[in-house]
C-alpha cells in the first residue's frame, strides 16, 4: 500500500507540473504560437490521462483500506467471547 501512495504523490507532482508549464505559456509575453498552443493541448490531454489515473488509484486504495478494514471487523466478531465468571445468571 506504501507503493501505492507513493504512485498517487508522483502522479500529483507530475500534474502541478505541467499545470505550472500551462501557467507560463499562458503569461508569456510571446503570446500563443501554433506551436506552443499544440504543446498546451498536449499538457491538458496528459493532465487529464493523469487525473483519470489518479482517481483510479485512489479508488483502489480506499478499497484496499475498506477491505483491511472489513476483514478485522469480521474477525473481531467472530472472536469467542467469554462469559463472566460470577454473575447473577450463574447463581
Amino acid at each position: 500500500m506504501e507503493g501505492a501512495v507513493e504512485d498517487i504523490a508522483a502522479v500529483r507532482r507530475e500534474i502541478l507540473d505541467l499545470l505550472r508549464q500551462q501557467m507560463e505559456a499562458l503569461d508569456s509575453p510571446l503570446g500563443l504560437s501554433d506551436a506552443r498552443l499544440t504543446e498546451c493541448y498536449e499538457r491538458q490531454a496528459r493532465v487529464q490521462e493523469l487525473r483519470d489515473k489518479l482517481q483510479a488509484a485512489t479508488d483502489s486504495t480506499q478499497v484496499v483500506g475498506s477491505s483491511c478494514e472489513s476483514t478485522a471487523d469480521t474477525a473481531s466478531r467472530q472472536a469467542p467471547v467469554a462469559a463472566p465468571a460470577n454473575t447473577a445468571a450463574n447463581f
